[in-house]
């Protein structure tokens, strides 16, 4: 007999039913910000093993690191990010739900156990630039080849169609697999007690890694328990978030497209490993800004054409059919890391402005188009022209900029970014999986910043002020400091009153900006609502009694740069305002200008009243307001602020 959500209730732990919801996933709800910043991060998969009876070789401990140590050399230490494919049990997709056996392909000769080669390799990661993480799987189940398949049928955690027969995913490695119950698995505990926690206390490297990969991660209905696919989700969203606060751990996944209407996982996920999976519901590139979700292979899932995001924004290419070619020489993985990650992650730096469908702007006058090729500029000057590239790596704390030809030019002329006026020559290094190689050194730079560059087919190469070490990549100190004093709802208007000492700034009016600071704006345009208003949630007027209600505001985001030139602390209050009440969302970041380092962040709701958010800063920082829109949340119409004060600190 069909069974009902009542009963299902009934048969669940009083622990359970009564435990507190923590994840829901609405209007305020968010795991922002993440771990690590995905969209400054290449991230790839490195398959140890598919399946005995797949073709491809499986891999050891010490190939799977040497594959890191090329990889970095490639890619020129950019921060990365590697899942290992098929650690457990015979391969890929084998063993689930369990995570308590490790393939013995791992085990090195030194090592006691499988277990011990993985740990090891996961521990020599950041010698190479990289976190090392894992590839899980929480939906399929299998019945025949681990422990915990038998216990998930037994305690019907399986999802079941409305006859009661099982739902089948797919058979892989001769080994049938059914669909697991998200709700099921948070609500018996079984996710919590039988798979995360034993993962994590077998292997503790986990933890450091930030990252858990749980790929082709669905959600379901369930018509058996009458268990809605909106309600999958929400658990979803309720074991990510367990992950998240246990073991300060993302969860990024495979996909989020199709999901039911208004539901996603947009501030939950940070990272989508095929992000335009879907052409029916691509992600809106100026609604979701990278850092707040991002990820590769933009191509949708039935086609190799290029999206809006692979055209116009960039894409992450994951490397792994590169490795998957030839793991000793990664055929086209040069071409895949500068023509894709490379534009994609210059991208990611800068603020996106405007978008019409044929160009991209985005800050610092960069303009991105797609006219059958990726084309970049700044201003007018090219960086990227289809397979031919001259951008600069920003994750390398001196200037470097990387150049690359798929087929090779001949004396062909780029034009070195405004940062480097006053540089003579420059050295030139050809990238390969050993390191940099010297090429050319002292090579003289023209008037106008102009440097005469010939390559060859498939060549790549960094190029350096003379004299500079290639190798040499020390961190940069910080370019400001931070600290965040707090909130004020009860001020509102009245910032006469209380704050404004040394100086501010009134969106749509006046400014008084005190001569030991800069302050400088990305994005965004005033806009007044009222010039004059009896509302106390308005700003008074520098003088007299009256009020104005205005905000500097973007639709996506906008960026304050506060530049103070003395080395003093100083108290800076941002007063936000939702003064036409839309029910507007916000995130204010405070990002280090040099380093573009997150240094504090804070969620904005409920601010029809006015709030201040309170600062002390030292040197320069960047406020960063991001409007947030989800599926879940639209209402939200643009970040926005209304006043910036300045005083002392005592």
């Amino acid at each position: 007999m069909k069974k009902n959500s009542l009963l299902l209730l009934l048969l669940l732990p009083l622990s359970v039913i009564s435990q507190e919801k923590v994840a829901a996933g609405g209007y305020g709800d968010m795991l922002y910000p993440y771990v690590h910043e995905y969209d400054q991060m290449l991230t790839y998969k490195i398959v140890v093993d598919y399946c005995p009876t797949s073709s491809m070789p499986a891999r050891t401990a010490t190939e799977v690191e040497d594959i890191m140590r090329r990889i970095d050399n490639l890619t020129r230490g950019i921060p990365k990010l590697v899942y290992l494919v098929g650690w457990q049990y015979r391969g890929h997709d084998t063993g689930y739900p369990a995570f308590d056996q490790v393939n013995k392909i791992l085990k090195r000769p030194e090592d006691a156990t499988a277990l011990e080669g993985l740990r090891w390799v996961m521990r020599q990661g950041p010698k190479y630039n990289t976190r090392v993480s894992l590839h899980v799987n929480f939906s399929d189940c299998y019945f025949d080849d681990n422990p915990l398949g038998p216990l998930y049928k037994e305690r019907d955690i399986i999802v079941r169609s409305g006859d009661g027969t099982y739902r089948q995913g797919y058979k892989w490695c001769e080994h049938m697999a059914y669909r697991a119950s998200n709700y099921r698995n948070w609500y018996q505990e079984t996710f919590k007690k039988l798979q995360i926690d034993p993962l994590f206390k077998m292997i503790p490297e986990l933890a450091s890694s930030g990252s858990l990969h749980p790929d082709a991660w669905y959600s379901t209905d369930d018509p058996y328990y009458s268990i809605s696919e909106v309600q999958d989700c929400e658990a979803m969203r309720e074991m990510t978030a367990y992950v998240r606060r246990k073991y300060n751990v993302d969860l990024t996944t495979e996909f989020d497209r199709r999901r039911p209407s208004n539901v996603d996982f947009v501030l939950f996920h940070p990272m989508l490993y095929h992000y335009g999976w879907d052409e029916d519901t691509p992600p809106d590139p100026l609604k979701v800004p990278s850092y707040f979700q991002t990820g590769g292979d933009a191509e949708t899932w039935s086609s190799v054409q290029p999206t809006v995001h692979t055209k116009f924004f960039g894409e992450n290419p994951m490397l792994e059919e590169y490795i998957n070619k030839d793991s000793k020489t990664i055929p086209g993985g040069l071409q895949a890391f500068v023509t894709r990650t490379l534009p994609w992650y210059f991208l990611n730096r800068q603020l996106r402005n405007t978008f019409d469908g044929n160009t991209a702007t985005f800050s610092g006058d960069i303009n991105s188009s797609y006219p059958g090729k990726p084309v970049i500029k700044i201003g007018n000057d090219l960086i990227q022209d289809g397979d031919d590239v001259f951008i600069p790596a920003l994750w390398r704390s001196s200037r470097e900029i990387i150049a690359y030809s798929k087929t090779g030019y001949k004396l062909h002329s780029w034009k070195l970014p405004a940062d480097w006026e006053g540089v003579r020559s420059v050295d030139i290094y050809r990238i390969t999986q050993e390191g940099v190689q010297p090429r050319q050194r002292n090579v003289l730079i023209s008037g106008g910043r102009a440097l005469i560059l010939s390559l060859g087919e498939d060549e790549g190469v960094s190029i350096l002020p003379a004299g500079n070490d290639p190798s040499s990549n020390p961190v940069l100190p910080p370019s400001g400091k931070v600290v965040f004093t707090g909130y004020d709802d009860s001020t509102k208007g009245e910032w006469k009153a209380r704050y404004g000492g040394e100086g501010w700034i009134l969106a749509g009016g006046e400014e008084h900006v005190p001569g030991s600071v800069t302050v400088r704006y990305l994005n965004g345009a005033d806009r007044v609502w009222s010039t004059t208003t009896h509302d106390v949630q308005a700003l008074q007027k520098d003088s007299g009694m009256e009020r104005i209600a205005a905000v500097r505001s973007a639709g996506t985001h906008e960026i304050i740069d506060i530049d103070f030139k003395d080395d003093k602390e100083h108290a800076i209050s941002l007063y936000c305002l939702d003064w036409d009440r839309k029910g507007r969302w916000m995130v204010v970041d405070v990002i280090d200008a040099r380093t573009r380092k997150l240094l504090d962040s804070r969620n904005l709701t409920g601010f029809e009243q006015g709030r201040y958010i309170k600062y002390r800063i030292t040197g320069r920082v960047q406020l960063r307001l991001t409007n947030v829109w989800t599926e879940r949340y639209k209402l939200s119409p643009d970040a926005c602020f209304s006043g910036l004060f300045f005083d002392s600190v005592y």
